[in-house]
């Protein structure tokens, strides 16, 4: 049995007062209109406002998050390396440890990470280590250029993770309310059989970001009661800083992403959902696009999701079987990475969201080419990527791709009794009791007495029947 693809969604797999109907658009494309208190379709426009809603390539995660990377390594250069000062970060020679501005560094460092992956927590770290830098310019007379230019790096990574991850939380919302007003004002409860991913979304990196943090807390409280220094007038915990420095950095952005998984599979669950009825493609690395609907060819993907076994559940009901699989009706298998598919989409539309989609799949029995049509289901965040790498796509004919389907089966079924008939020739053709009488030739001589029989005379004489 291979589990294919339905172009179009069967009335089965929408909520239960969903009605459908088919229908003709005036371009020649054959498509469906949902009507009555059911669930909504996407239109193009509405799509199509909901992508300009996002923030430009420039603030997206990853290009803000390398942007920030690169500021922040600039002013470790500025004011680490080349400041002769050396007194950026710390109080000055002979003070040891330097524990008040500690914490700055530390946000500093982590910036680049939680732009990428906790914006919201950007926010406030950005201010606190930007308040800081005016704080310490405003005291300090005596900088050197590399230092003072150091701080000026700082600052302007400071506003770049400030005004990014501002733009980027605004952009969630309006696209959330574009999505809502798509929807309209229904709710629905999730379909039967929808995995629980808030049983396990995000735990790893959660608990994986506390353990982290303890360590680093550990190795903190021991830098506190630390040696002194060799002025013997402070204490000594800049190896301590630096393990905790990176400690810190790598266990807040895994608890902080961990911990907003875990919020949006909880919200997913915990209520009921609106819907929409929107295309899903495919790619070739495993990533599945969603875009406004599977009819427009015109439709631009839109957002991202990778569908995992643990989080996929196949023929959670029955929908349909042999003539409702018919070519002509729209109930036709598609390859989804050659050409969208329908899919009914539960929850809210934005970066870090997770959703459930449901879609039409159909099993086939070679044997009797029969065909019965299931709905799956498949729980998934949403990721913020941008490049997908897929080409225009062209509606494949029913007829055409059933009679390919039913070729390649014929083909499949006939190599498969070929191997069968080529392994029973071989098993007609083998010499009858030939690795018997190998066997028999070598263990019987050995072991068993009297299994040599006249033949043995010549060799060993009376002693082979003795032994």
């Amino acid at each position: 049995m291979t589990d294919y693809h339905i172009k179009y969604l069967p009335i089965g797999t929408l909520p239960e007062d969903g009605v459908g109907t088919w229908s003709v658009t005036r371009d020649g494309v054959t498509s469906r209109s949902v009507f009555g208190a059911g669930v909504a379709s996407w239109a193009v426009a509405d799509a199509e406002r909901w992508r300009k809603a996002a923030v430009p390539t420039v603030a997206a995660p990853a290009v803000g998050g390398w942007v920030l990377a690169v500021l922040v390594a600039a002013a470790y250069v500025l004011l680490f390396g080349l400041s002769s000062t050396s007194a950026a970060w710390h109080s000055g020679p002979g003070d040891g440890t330097d524990w008040r501005r500690y914490p700055g560094l530390i946000l500093l460092t982590a910036l680049p990470l939680w732009y990428r992956y906790v914006p919201v927590a950007a926010i406030p770290a950005a201010v606190f280590v930007a308040g800081e830098v005016v704080l310490t310019l405003a005291r300090s007379g005596d900088v050197d250029p590399p230092a003072r230019a150091g701080w000026l790096v700082v600052l302007a990574a400071c506003a770049v993770g400030f005004t990014g991850s501002c733009w980027r939380l605004r952009a969630r919302r309006r696209q959330r309310a574009l999505a809502l007003a798509a929807a309209g004002g229904r709710r629905f409860p999730l379909p039967d059989g929808t995995p629980e991913s808030d049983g396990h979304r995000g735990h790893r990196h959660f608990y994986l970001g506390l353990a982290l943090c303890l360590v680093a807390a550990a190795i903190l409280i021991d830098g506190l009661f630390g040696g002194p220094t060799t002025s013997a007038v402070a204490y000594d915990a800049i190896g301590q800083q630096r393990i905790v420095l990176v400690l810190l950095v790598a266990g807040t952005t895994f608890y902080g992403r961990g911990l907003l998984a875990y919020r949006a599979a909880s919200r997913l669950h915990g209520q009921s959902q609106p819907a929409l009825i929107v295309g899903v493609r495919a790619g070739a690395d495993g990533r599945h696009w969603v875009c406004a609907d599977a009819r427009t060819r015109s439709a631009a993907p839109l957002i991202a999701y990778v569908p995992r076994k643990s989080d996929t559940r196949t023929r959670t009901r029955l929908l349909g079987s042999g003539s409702a699989l018919g070519a002509g009706n729209g109930h036709h298998d598609i390859d989804p990475t050659h050409e969208p598919f329908e899919a009914v989409l539960y929850g809210t539309l934005a970066e870090g969201d997770e959703v459930v989609l449901e879609y039409a799949c159909a099993e086939y029995d070679r044997p009797e080419q029969m065909g019965r049509m299931y709905a799956a289901v498949t729980t998934a965040p949403l990721r913020p990527d941008r490049r997908h790498g897929l080409g225009p796509w062209e509606p494949a004919d029913g007829d055409a791709r059933q009679r390919e389907r039913l070729r390649e089966d014929r083909e499949r079924t006939d190599r498969y009794q070929e191997a069968q008939r080529k392994a029973e020739k071989r098993r007609r053709n083998a010499p009858r009791g030939s690795s018997t009488r190998g066997r028999g030739s070598g263990s019987g001589n050995r072991y068993n007495g009297g299994g040599c029989g006249s033949g043995c005379g010549s060799s060993c004489g009376s002693g082979c029947g003795g032994d």
